[in-house]
């Protein structure tokens, strides 16, 4: 067998690489930091939440919308951040977008954290791609902000059990099948905070988005004053629920295409 067809036939054995998503789809590309509760002790961050840390997950899904793709959104909680896109990069090879957004925010996040915290530790993200129909995406996001505060409630629950002395399997075992009124209950009785009452983003994630709007110029031709549509991205660290009348029309108007 000559080189070239060996050759040939290792480009073939590339299964994956010719996977599209099909045109016209939204999809939502979900990352989650691997093996991150490591990342949070080493580094020194405050246990459960710390604004430093989820400050540098917004910077560094920031650098996703400033390095040549162009999301319509990004949703973060914890140490996971939901990319929504319409414009597919790469024209939509599953591998590529996921391997390259990953990759992408996994190299944004180790160099913030090396700025700010001197941690040179390895640090990555997984990837995978939701397909979405346009109607299902409040929906899609409603379910993650709804993982996010069952997040909340579980992480106060948790370290006010190890605060209080538990180990964590027996704070684990503890917490096993809690519904929110005793998760509740309990973190106010152990540490006397309402989780009600905690910083929103806590609760309810931050939301990255485009905001249009229009700059005054002037057409020298015409030489009359104009009206040119432009957008910015904006970082809400208060977002409406998701569910809700309020939360349901503004992630209408951001998805308007």
């Amino acid at each position: 067998m000559s080189r070239k067809k060996r050759w040939a036939d290792y480009k073939e054995n590339e299964i994956f690489s010719g996977v599209h998503i099909p045109r016209n789809m939204f999809v939502f590309v979900r990352c989650d930091g691997r093996r991150f509760h490591r990342v949070v002790g080493s580094a020194g961050f405050r246990k459960p939440f710390d604004k430093a840390f989820m400050g540098l997950m917004v910077k560094s899904a920031l650098s996703v919308f400033k390095t040549g793709f162009n999301p319509i959104l990004a949703y973060l909680f914890s140490d996971e951040a939901n990319f929504l896109f319409k414009q597919l990069p790469f024209n939509g090879r599953v591998e590529k977008i996921d391997s390259v957004i990953a990759s992408t925010l996994s190299s944004a996040f180790t160099l913030e954290l090396f700025r700010k915290k001197g941690f040179e530790g390895n640090i990555s993200f997984d990837s995978r791609i939701v397909l979405i129909d346009k109607k299902d995406i409040i929906g899609y996001l409603d379910w993650r902000q709804g993982e996010c505060w069952r997040n909340h409630n579980n992480s106060y629950a948790y370290h006010a059990l190890i605060g209080k002395g538990k180990t964590p399997r027996e704070a684990s075992r503890t917490l096993r099948n809690l519904k929110f009124t005793n998760l509740h209950e309990l973190v106010l009785k152990l540490s006397g905070l309402n989780l009600c009452k905690t910083p929103e983003w806590q609760r309810k994630g931050v939301l990255i988005y485009w905001e249009r709007y229009y700059k005054e110029g002037f057409n020298p031709v015409r030489k009359e004053p104009v009206k040119a549509l432009r957008r910015k991205l904006m970082v809400n660290w208060s977002p409406p629920f998701f569910s809700s009348d309020e939360g349901k029309r503004f992630l209408e108007e951001l998805t308007k295409l």
